[in-house]
């Protein structure tokens, strides 16, 4: 860390695996204070090895989450990144994993979100949430968890005007594919796919400037972004060619 650059109080979810690991490991390396919030336990012992503050969280606990978030006196920057990803094999709907990674996706967030406002607020902080280029275009197999990031995207987007007001910004970070354990169950082509470190610099750089929507790889998000504006029969039959196994 520079003379001049600010040493940060970061709160990351999700950091015993995949992106939120890598943004934690990369933010230490930086200097920061990191406090590192996951339930894998080898994880957290090496992260508290690099000098994180380590906190072993079941996320889906609301009572809990607030009551180890309000411990912690300052936080500059709160990233979001905890949540999970189950396929659905039409035309077998199953509810119970559809309301699992709902809820797990949305409920981790939510909690988090309560549980480090006030301590936002106090800082004039930022707050980022980890959505995804799924829920730009629907995909087959991927009705739970392309609707969990779409909630996620009108969530952090919704904040960005409720909270300005406060002082808090809000980053909604929209990667493509990226190398983690989650995605290592994917049976299908990942174009463009990122390494961890990869994704962790694009979120990196796009926090410290500013930005309110995190976009990676552009030759993937920007794509499906215009896919998603054609008529439903065109992003339709694209969908169902890139869901073939």
């Amino acid at each position: 860390m520079t003379d001049s650059a600010k040493q940060l109080h970061i709160l990351i979810t999700g950091a015993t695996s995949g992106i939120g690991y890598q943004l934690t490991k990369d933010y230490l390396r930086e200097g920061h204070h990191v406090y590192a919030v996951g339930r894998d336990d080898a994880a957290l012992a090496e992260l508290k090895s690099l000098g994180a503050t380590t906190i072993e969280l079941d996320l889906m606990d609301r009572d809990k989450v607030i009551a180890a978030f309000s411990e912690i006196e300052t936080v500059d920057l709160a990233i979001c990144g905890a949540g999970m990803c189950e396929y659905l094999d039409m035309p077998n709907f199953d509810s119970a994993v559809f309301m699992k990674v709902m809820s797990v996706n949305m409920g981790t967030l939510s909690h988090a979100i309560e549980a480090v406002l006030p301590q936002l607020i106090a800082s004039k902080g930022r707050l980022v949430g980890i959505g995804s280029a799924s829920a730009y275009v629907p995909f087959a197999r991927a009705e739970a968890y392309g609707s969990s990031k779409a909630a996620i995207h009108y969530l952090m987007k919704t904040l960005q005007i409720s909270l300005a007001s406060h002082e808090v910004s809000v980053s909604l970070v929209v990667p493509g594919f990226v190398e983690t354990p989650m995605t290592k169950q994917n049976d299908f082509p990942m174009p463009f796919i990122q390494t961890p470190e990869q994704a962790s610099q694009a979120i990196r750089d796009g926090i410290k400037n500013g930005h309110d929507v995190i976009e990676f790889p552009k030759k993937l998000t920007l794509p499906l972004k215009a896919l998603g504006t054609l008529p439903d029969l065109v992003w339709q039959q694209v969908s169902g060619k890139l869901n073939k196994k």
